[in-house]
């Protein structure tokens, strides 16, 4: 089994950086529209691009309410509002920021496990894995001193092959094929490479079933490597970081896009980017 790592390489239980992204839908009544996974510290995390759609209000025209379930240290659950997020074009992976309690705890801000990216592509036929909250049902938190089960696991498969944005007109940008399952859910989850790298972000399963391709699987996963333009809005920074501290003084606003937050460190790349 492909093990999951932090940003410092240490081996963790992959549910503390992978969390299900839930949409309210009554007063402590949240369904589980997909996966995300943190990539810095302090609550930035990515996801698919039709998971975060799901959380848009069709009226308002903005981001409704939408929460990550986060699991923290003595079993702790923190339902983190999601507080803004941000498409990438045309490809479907979307970044977000959870609610990292900030304004409410400015000395002692919620902190999170962030997980090692890269833009490696894996050699045909290597094991790779995703750890996902698929098939869950409607989660009742009104209930006092009981929480819900939410249900995740990890999906084996083999990696097939990188496919270019003009090869296949119904994706219209670059991305990987693996055998993966992807079932209701997972969506928007980590795919981890045999070194337990993050090589991309799951967004489409495909169903193959009948004649010779009965029991098949097709997935299509987003490469890392497409997301290193995606411009990332620092909002909930704390001041007291380090992350803070190695922002250029020079620096005009702070919105950045992921290579510039990797170079300053504080997404963990593996290789380091150049």
């Amino acid at each position: 089994m492909n093990q999951a790592t932090d940003g410092t390489g240490r081996p963790v239980n992959p549910r503390d950086g992978v969390v299900p992204i839930m949409r309210e839908i009554d007063k402590g009544m949240l369904k589980v529209e997909g996966t995300g996974f943190y990539i810095s510290r302090y609550g930035l995390f990515l996801s698919a691009h039709h998971v975060i759609a799901t959380l848009i209000d069709g009226t308002e025209k903005k981001l409704g309410v939408g929460y990550i379930c986060h699991l923290a240290k003595n079993n702790t659950i923190h339902l983190r509002r999601i507080l803004r997020a941000g498409l990438l074009q045309p490809a479907d992976p979307a970044v977000g920021q959870a609610d990292n309690y900030l304004k409410k705890c400015p000395d002692n801000p919620l902190t999170n496990m962030r997980a090692t990216l890269s833009t490696t592509i894996p050699e045909s036929g290597s094991r790779v894995t995703t750890y996902a909250y698929p098939e869950n049902e409607v989660l009742d938190f009104t209930g006092e001193g009981k929480n819900p089960i939410i249900v995740s696991d990890y999906y084996e498969g083999k990696f097939l092959r990188y496919v270019a944005e003009s090869e296949n007109p119904f994706m219209p940008y670059p991305h990987f094929e693996t055998t993966i399952e992807l079932k209701s859910g997972a969506s928007g989850g980590p795919v981890f490479d045999s070194k337990g790298r993050v090589i991309g972000v799951n967004c489409r399963g495909w169903d193959l079933a009948g004649a010779e391709h009965e029991g098949d699987n097709l997935s299509s996963i987003v490469p890392i490597v497409e997301l290193l333009n995606l411009r990332i809005d620092l909002f909930q920074l704390p001041p007291t970081s380090w992350e803070w501290a190695q922002i250029p003084s020079t620096s005009e606003g702070m919105a950045f896009t992921a290579a510039e937050l990797a170079r300053f460190g504080h997404i963990k790349f593996e290789p380091k980017l150049t």
